[in-house]
């Protein structure tokens, strides 16, 4: 891990460039309203805070979906997620003032499964209107902003009718293919509009992992065994959305949505275990399966009353799990299951939010909001372990906290007040409280505890010139719980069974930001650089339960600093019209202390650098367009009671594809994900027993591979 030192230095070095550079400028052409023409269909506004892309400036890259439109925006690639639908919402802690960097008609999606990369996969081309881009916070904005805000506004009459489709299939480590697709659709019946739409099957279904592991001994280093695994893995999902956009005459707006998901999994892992100086091979069989349900309701409704407007939003989700677990492990490998076990896990869990806040203005450079929050969060677990006899017959083994119901309840009292300071400076400050109650009852357990938090917030802003911008925030932030900690449960990576713990925290942190940002002359792309530091209390991570048993837990303190370069470029002036380069670098350390040994060490789970470089060429008289992304990961500790393990990306992971337009409506494309196939590798120390004692086990070097993937298809509006 690289030192404090090395990494304040570095910092320094890459902040230099910040303060010494000079002024851009962008093209001066007007017009009546103040704004300021700076390329073919985009506008800025007079102060600069916002740029604006009209619908036709999109037209040259053959665009048929807001995600696709959002890709050609500089800086936007990086807020489209690359697996729409794949993310999860869950360590959301429920609305609150954070949230996606992309609005839609200014508001957020009143979803958590339905995500905003699944929105704007939906939402056709043909009903943007246009798309602005904010720079910082601007008051009346439905979520507060961590950089750079979008905001796709859809016209208000889709009278007509349009839709999307697309067909595909995937070659992801099978003899055969799958053939998937989506279909949406949205119109409009006076005041309402609506849109519908269907998926069958995940965007991307499934890989193939190679992995090849070599166990030594400790000391002389002599090979121990090895093994070669390989583990399939395939989903299968059918996805309904729907919502609808409702202007009663009143001007109150009311915005539902509706998301249900059937969904399943299924990893079969072969194990070939070879020991040297004997002939014969053990061969392990793992079996996981699984099949959910989710569905999800939200909304939200604006009104004016009075001098201000009263907002309230409402969410609920409720998710269903069925797991079946089927472990195969030789004596070689220690842990706390029999050798062959079934491990059956049933879960159910809900989220039910509701948000109402009123804003007014206080004078012309000020507006107060008002509100309150309230939240519940439950899960019923029930998690039963059997060993699997030589007849076949099952014996249940007994678990601790295996079958329990947590809920929580909780309350947010907040207030915002934006002030426009100047022209060029904008302050936000929030105070927000916080108040919780958890409880979980089972047969092992019954316990119930009460917190209080207070949550303020400062945002700055600060408009140097028409392109040039600082950022500085100050933020104390409470972290959302995993309720499946509270309960045991089964960990298929490592083979074992970890402990609940009924007495954990939420983490909480004071977290600090301070970003430069540039917009380069003539819309030719955007740079930012952002400082960031995060003081955490309550650090969760693993903790002893017994000798050789561990669960999630508060181990104290921790920290982590770094710093987040980003830039988006186009390559027009060095001659490559219609190409965009996105890059992003991250640099960060981080530090704790370990709870088994008292030492200090890097925070579990935080990669130390990581990179990501995107180029899109659009060639217009090809009627093409292709990109190449680069992306790779530095190193990332992971901790538990009888190891320590290091893992990092052995080479960068490089992905292409192309779409080629047949006609006015259809594109054919073509994705490979995994060009050379992607390469990680972990080294792990494992020990017998708590760590803390040092009796070394053996040394555990792991190759992995997955393979790599092909994705064909079709893409057309109607």
């Amino acid at each position: 891990m690289a030192t404090s030192k090395t990494l304040y230095t570095l910092v320094l070095i890459l902040a230099i460039p910040i303060f010494v550079s000079g002024p851009a400028h962008a093209a001066a052409a007007g017009d009546s309203d103040g704004r300021s023409r700076i390329a073919d269909g985009v506008w800025a506004s007079a102060d600069g805070s916002k740029v604006t892309y009209e619908a036709g400036y999109f037209e040259q890259y053959q665009t048929v979906t807001a995600a696709v439109m959002l890709r050609w925006v500089p800086g936007g690639a990086a807020l489209v997620p690359n697996n729409p639908g794949r993310r999860n919402d869950d360590e959301k802690r429920g609305f609150g003032s954070g949230g996606d960097q992309v609005l839609i008609n200014g508001k957020r999606l009143s979803g958590k499964s339905n995500d905003i990369g699944s929105a704007l996969q939906r939402i056709q081309a043909e009903v943007v209107a246009r798309i602005e881009v904010i720079r910082g916070t601007a008051a009346g904005l439905d979520v507060r902003s961590e950089g750079t805000l979008v905001n796709i506004v859809l016209h208000e009459d889709v009278s007509g009718g349009s839709g999307s489709w697309q067909l595909h299939s995937g070659f992801y480590g099978r003899s055969d293919a799958d053939l998937d697709g989506l279909v949406s659709y949205s119109n409009s019946a006076g005041s309402l509009n609506y849109l519908v739409s269907a998926q069958y099957g995940p965007y991307n279904r499934g890989n193939q992992v190679e992995r090849y592991e070599t166990y030594y001994a400790p000391g002389s280093g002599a090979v121990l065994e090895r093994r070669d695994i390989t583990l399939p893995m395939l989903q299968s999902q059918l996805v309904l959305d729907g919502s609808v956009n409702w202007l009663l005459d009143s001007g109150a707006v009311l915005n539902l949505n509706a998301r249900t998901a059937d969904h399943g999994n299924e990893e079969r892992e072969t194990t070939v275990v070879s020991v040297p100086g004997d002939s014969d091979n053990t061969l392990l069989e793992n079996v996981l399966l699984e099949d959910g349900l989710d569905w999800e309701l939200g909304g939200d409704f604006e009104q004016r009353i009075g001098p201000g407007r009263l907002k309230t939003r409402v969410i609920y989700t409720h998710k269903t799990s069925d797991q079946t677990e089927r472990v195969s492990l030789s004596s070689t490998v220690p842990g706390n299951v029999p050798a062959q076990s079934l491990v059956e896990t049933d879960d159910v869990q809900t989220e039910a939010i509701v948000r109402t806040s009123y804003s007014l203005p206080l004078s012309g450079a000020q507006q107060l909001e008002l509100g309150i929050e309230g939240a519940q969060n439950t899960l019923a677990k029930d998690v039963q372990l059997f060993a699997v006899e030589a007849n076949g017959d099952l014996t249940p083994v007994p678990l601790f906290n295996a079958m329990s119901d947590v809920t929580e309840d909780r309350y947010e009292l907040f207030s915002t007040h934006f002030w426009q300071l100047r022209p060029d400076v904008v302050l936000e400050s929030a105070l927000n409280f916080e108040f919780s109650t958890i409880g979980q009852q089972g047969a092992d357990v019954a316990n119930k505890r009460s917190f209080t938090y207070p949550k303020p917030r400062l945002d700055l802003r600060w408009d140097l010139t028409e392109v040039t911008q600082l950022r500085a925030s100050l933020e104390r932030t409470v972290g959302q719980l995993d309720f499946g900690f509270f309960v045991a449960s089964f960990d298929n990576d490592n083979d074992q069974v970890d402990a609940g713990n009924p007495e954990l925290e939420p983490e909480k942190a004071w977290e600090a930001k301070f970003a430069w940002e540039r917009r380069l002359a003539n819309d030719s792309g955007v740079l930012q650089a952002e400082l960031f530091y995060n003081d955490v209390e309550d650090h969760i991570d693993n903790i002893r339960v017994t000798d050789t048993l561990s669960a999630a837990g508060n181990i104290g303190d921790a920290e982590y600093y770094g710093i987040a370069l980003k830039a988006s470029w186009r390559l027009a002036a060095v001659g490559l019209e219609g190409a965009v380069i996105d890059a992003n670098y991250t640099l960060q350390d981080s530090q704790t202390t370990d709870p088994f040994t008292g030492m200090t060490r890097a925070m579990s789970d935080k990669r130390q650098q990581e990179y990501v470089v995107n180029f899109r060429h659009d060639v217009a008289a090809w009627r093409l367009n292709y990109n190449v992304e680069v992306k790779w990961n530095g190193e990332r500790h992971a901790n538990d009671i009888n190891f320590r393990e290091v893992d990092s990306s052995v080479e960068p992971d490089v992905n292409a594809g192309f779409q080629y337009r047949l006609s006015d409506r259809v594109l054919l494309w073509f994705d490979t994900r995994l060009v050379f196939d992607g390469h990680s590798q972990r080294t792990r120390e494992r020990y017998i027993g708590n760590v803390a004692d040092g009796n070394l086990l053996r040394h555990e070097e792991r190759e992995q591979y997955f393979r790599r993937e092909f994705i064909v298809g079709l893409r057309g509006q109607f």
